[in-house]
């Protein structure tokens, strides 16, 4: 017996239903757009983005044929800042992921495979985790330290984030680890990393992967959100949401500072969203052929 989602007929049956999905082909599209313009950005950008160019004129001029996303408060050229900001915030995201999923999914598995105390103990610390606002968590512990680089900020994001893909991981394995294959395997003397990383991880990586894709997209927003207070990314190193901060005292005066970076944001957030729920419909288990 193999896992529904790894079969290999399988993929090609989720691949069809994305291909066949237009929402998810939009999202695609526009997400890979964005990412492919924030990574070719030192050749797109007509300035550096910490370029103050004259802080005497060019202070809030508005988009024109120069600048097209006009410039802040200090001269600096909008679109450039938007375009290196979006590299850090879309890095900065997607790194935190990644420590989200592999603490999460280690951690559900020993838990799925510990013995009743262990597990319940382990399920407890991951319940007291989801019980705190992760907002606040991560108000309080950035609040509290000197300065925030951005390495940092990425293990903060990480470590506060994994509770849901642990409680996702442990359901899948506690569900099926009593199936026969999974036993025939114990029996056959197949140690417990084996047992978990062959016969019993397979079966959790589509659930997981559509819960990173939308965590992605949270922990964008999560970013944007804690860089605009002041406490995520530090200026001078833009990212979109120290650049809307910038722009905020301006809004009436110069609503193209934060404009531009709001756009953005928005934009892969809906994207990341939009292919996260279609991955979701592809992968639906009732709706895969069975093997």
């Amino acid at each position: 017996m193999t896992s529904i989602a790894l079969a290999s007929g399988d993929w090609r049956v989720i691949a069809q239903r994305l291909r066949t999905d237009r929402r998810s082909l939009l999202a695609g599209a526009v997400l890979a757009a964005m990412i492919a313009l924030v990574l070719l950005g030192p050749l797109l950008s007509p300035y550096r983005p910490y370029e103050q160019l004259d802080i005497t004129h060019l202070v809030h001029a508005p988009p024109s044929a120069e600048h097209l996303l006009g410039t802040d408060s200090y001269s600096r050229d909008v679109l450039s800042r938007v375009l290196s900001g979006g590299r850090v915030s879309l890095a900065v995201a997607t790194s935190a992921v990644l420590i989200e999923v592999l603490v999460g999914v280690l951690w559900g598995l020993a838990s799925g495979l510990a013995g009743r105390g262990i597990d319940t103990l382990m399920m407890r610390i991951v319940d007291a985790g989801l019980s705190v606002p992760r907002v606040l968590l991560l108000l309080a512990l950035l609040a509290a330290m000197p300065s925030v680089p951005v390495w940092l900020l990425v293990l903060v994001l990480g470590l506060t984030g994994w509770f849901g893909t642990a409680r996702l991981v442990r359901g899948e394995v506690r569900t099926i680890r009593g199936a026969d294959y999974v036993l025939a395997a114990r029996a056959l003397g197949a140690t417990p990393a084996r047992l978990a990383l062959r016969h019993l991880l397979p079966h959790a990586l589509g659930p997981v992967l559509v819960a990173s894709t939308l965590a992605v997209g949270q922990v964008i927003v999560l970013e944007a959100g804690l860089s605009w207070l002041g406490i995520g990314v530090q200026p001078p190193q833009p990212s979109w949401g120290n650049i809307i901060g910038d722009g905020y005292e301006f809004i009436a005066s110069a609503p193209w500072v934060s404009l531009g970076p709001g756009f953005c944001l928005v934009l892969v957030v809906l994207a990341v969203s939009a292919l996260g729920d279609g991955l979701r419909d592809a992968l639906a288990p009732r709706q895969l052929p069975r093997t």
